[in-house]
């Protein structure tokens, strides 16, 4: 992640970390003057004078995590909860009505075990305002983070720099939210492709309750494809997170993706024994979660916000300067693929076009239509048979061409488009089954349509579901 941003905040003065710290004490001693069982006092361990930044900002909200899910597992009530938030350090102290051993224990397993442990201060003081000890538990003293020594002996020796501490605890912090933000992304593109392929009735196309125009697969192919390519997408996101570079470098990031991509594809091929499931997802998807690392590392893990979805566009935009190129140097003689053939002939550029231009199709039409209809009370399969309506009825579905052609395809869509603009959500959903046996007669399947559907439903989840850092 962009070390700058996530490492950068305004530095302090001695004096003032030493004021923080009689004003934590004091804080303290008023919390007790009112009796609670103990109280828990939580501070992060960051050296040198910059105290707050963006990973101990987020360090700091895991801790809090962490707090609270222990509170609750030991059926305890917090009796008053204080913060202070300055440039000297976050803190944060819980009056409890708990024995001070039981959450204390709690508290230094999460030191010892959680990724982030080495980070954590969490100090439990009895009512007469003394620290319950790790020794006093049964727990050894805590290491130094660059060697074996106990920290107590280092710190005192001053045996190692700040600068020396700060880099190692920065980089236990970059690991960790590398590591989580990246598998949370990969794992949101598996669950976009369940539900996709159990999205029911789909038009020609595999679900829960047919095979549609395929007879050399079905939901368990899907199934298995989904669960083999976890990996990939975890591994995009991760690159992207890792890209250190500027918004002009990054054709650099899609090269990146594509030699991931060309093992994820033999990886696919291997799982559903040769059959082509997701070629086109891998694709797409895989520039999808590298944007979103990209994003992540050079803004913030705000998903939610108003610029994010036009952000991923933008950094698409950038990725894929040349990715049509060798479209342009095709003749009769070199176009071998189905979607060579057809941009030398109709100048279709299908998908690639599409993410060339920054998915305007997902972001200016899918999504919004997939929202619009979830605030109308549909379910999220219903919202999704929807949307998938109008992509195969706007986008340029190369599967839809070559299981048909050309002209017969654009009669498709015409068709559809004057249904769509003048049905409702509920006419549109009727359409279904008519649509499906009809696409069944002729043996389409709109595959692409079928790709977009799953990165509609990656969005929204990457949108509403937050990572679980604890």
């Amino acid at each position: 992640m962009k070390q700058e941003l996530w490492t950068s905040g305004n530095c302090v003065s001695m004096t003032e970390i030493l004021d923080a710290r009689e004003n934590r004490v004091k804080t303290q001693h008023e919390m007790l003057q009112k009796t609670p069982a103990c109280l828990l006092s939580f501070t992060l361990n960051i050296p040198g004078p910059v105290k707050v930044f963006p990973y101990t900002k987020q360090a700091y909200e895991v801790g809090i995590s962490i707090i609270l899910r222990g509170i609750s597992l030991l059926d305890g009530i917090i009796l008053e909860q204080q913060e202070t938030k300055n440039d000297t350090g976050w803190e944060a102290f819980f009056s409890l009505n708990l024995p001070p051993e039981d959450i204390k224990t709690y508290l230094l397993i999460q030191e010892e075990q959680h990724p982030l442990g080495r980070i954590f201060d969490f100090d439990v003081l009895r009512t007469d305002g003394s620290k319950l000890s790790r020794q006093e538990l049964g727990f050894p003293e805590r290491t130094c983070l660059l060697c074996d020594k106990a920290a107590f002996l280092c710190g005192r020796s001053r045996t190692h720099s700040a600068k020396e501490l700060l880099t190692k605890e920065i980089e236990i912090m970059e690991n960790f939210f590398v590591f989580r933000l990246s598998n949370h992304v990969g794992l949101l593109m598996q669950k976009a492709l369940f539900y996709e392929v159990n999205t029911s009735l789909k038009p020609g196309l595999v679900d829960r309750l047919h095979t549609g125009s395929h007879q050399d697969m079905n939901l368990s192919t899907f199934i298995n494809s989904a669960y083999s390519l976890t990996d990939f997408f975890c591994q995009c996101t991760k690159e992207g997170l890792s890209f250190n570079y500027s918004k002009e470098k990054l054709p650099l990031l899609f090269q990146r993706l594509r030699d991931l991509g060309k093992q994820a594809e033999k990886t696919m091929f291997f799982a559903t024994k040769g059959v082509n499931t997701h070629k086109g997802i891998i694709f797409s998807g895989g520039i999808l979660c590298g944007a979103i690392g990209y994003h992540i590392s050079n803004k913030n893990m705000d998903f939610s916000s108003e610029d994010f979805l036009s952000s991923l566009s933008e950094i698409c935009c950038h990725m894929l300067p040349e990715l049509l190129d060798d479209y342009h140097q095709l003749t009769l003689n070199t176009a071998k693929t189905n979607g060579e053939k057809l941009y030398l002939q109709y100048k279709i550029t299908g998908i690639r076009g599409e993410a060339q231009n920054g998915f305007p199709h997902l972001f200016t039409m899918g999504i919004p239509i997939f929202k619009s209809a979830l605030e109308k009370g549909f379910s999220l399969w219903q919202a999704g048979l929807i949307t998938l309506l109008h992509y195969i009825a706007y986008t340029e579905d190369t599967n839809l061409i070559t299981r048909s052609d050309y002209n017969f395809a654009c009669k498709v869509q015409k068709n559809l488009k004057k249904f769509l603009s003048c049905a409702t959500y509920k006419e549109q959903l009727s359409i279904l089954p008519e649509l499906d046996a009809f696409f069944v007669s002729k043996n389409i399947s709109p595959g692409g349509s079928a790709d977009m559907l799953a990165l509609t439903y990656f969005l929204y989840f990457i949108q509403n579901i937050p990572c679980p850092f604890i």
